[in-house]
């Protein structure tokens, strides 16, 4: 059966039933459901633009949203005819060939985000308002999964939330593992981001200066695709992968996407690292967090 005649929702890796069933779920269900799509992130402080805020807790999904859970709310949209929200969500996929500055990538308009080989990969390529509508969606679907007894409203997370995720209790920390380098001490990398080499770096002739010049070539000497999967290389201590590089993440608070993407250099996927985001890109996605409007959660 092709995935289109069947509506699932899929909140990482667990296949529920779809809206048409009258099976009732109930609290243990929609408790057990969090606990595989989100992990707890306790109240804490983060430091922002080198100002320390306090912050709530929340849960916070542990990979960024993939191109198949993504299609599951655009085939909803369609399915209920909400054409409207439907343009305001769709994947751009002009936009992996919009920039000049890239190449090899006009295979990934074709198939990236269509292609079940890419399942499992961050979605991008959408604007902001089609996250926020996505994370609408999952208010609802999570509601009547529950039926209407936990309530939790999804959405985009602060900034501050963002780098609390990130950093932890390690105040300052410059990536979510904690430690100043790119590899472990294996020599593994710890994320998925541009790497340069000397071929990369030239002396101006000018100034005499250094300079790095971005060719457009990707190197893939850690195996990474371009993006990587949305669980891929290692999780920090509250769960959650790939805070650094891969997909840049939307914020709510203004047009910005942080932690750094494929396309960033090493410097510009730190856990403070912001870039401004006014339209689809194919180095920006976006994770959800949530917050408990009613019935108490035992842990």
């Amino acid at each position: 059966m092709k995935r289109s005649q069947l509506f699932v929702i899929l909140l990482s890796g667990l296949i529920l039933a779809s809206f048409s069933t009258s099976k009732k779920t109930g609290i243990k269900l929609a408790k057990k459901t969090l606990d595989n799509f989100c992990e707890f992130i306790p109240s804490g402080n983060s430091v922002v633009e080198g100002d320390t805020v306090s912050v709530q807790s929340f849960y916070m999904s542990s990979s960024e949203i993939s191109n198949l859970q993504y299609q599951e709310f655009l085939d909803d949209l369609l399915r209920k005819g909400e054409l409207g929200k439907y343009n305001i969500a769709k994947v751009d996929s002009t936009g992996w060939t919009r920039d000049n500055n890239l190449i090899y990538v006009e295979s990934m308009q074709n198939y990236y985000h269509k292609h079940p080989a890419y399942d499992n990969y961050p979605v991008v390529n959408i604007s902001k308002a089609g996250a926020e509508l996505y994370c609408e969606w999952l208010t609802e679907v999570y509601d009547s999964l529950s039926n209407g007894e936990m309530k939790l409203k999804f959405r985009l997370p602060l900034r501050s939330e963002w780098i609390r995720a990130a950093s932890g209790d390690l105040l300052g920390a410059t990536y979510s593992w904690g430690g100043p380098y790119l590899r472990n001490n294996k020599g593994c990398m710890l994320a998925n981001f541009l790497k340069m080499g000397s071929e990369n770096i030239r002396r101006n002739p000018e100034t005499g200066e250094m300079e790095v010049i971005r060719t457009g070539y990707l190197s893939s000497f850690d195996h990474t695709d371009i993006t990587a999967p949305t669980k891929s290389y290692f999780q920090n201590d509250y769960g959650l992968y790939n805070m650094n590089g891969n997909v840049s993440e939307m914020i709510a608070d203004g047009d910005f996407a942080v932690g750094g993407d494929w396309y960033s250099p090493g410097y510009d996927i730190r856990n403070e690292s912001i870039k401004e985001f006014n339209r689809p890109e194919p180095t920006v996605g976006f994770r959800v967090v949530t917050t408990f409007l009613g019935r108490e959660i035992e842990r």
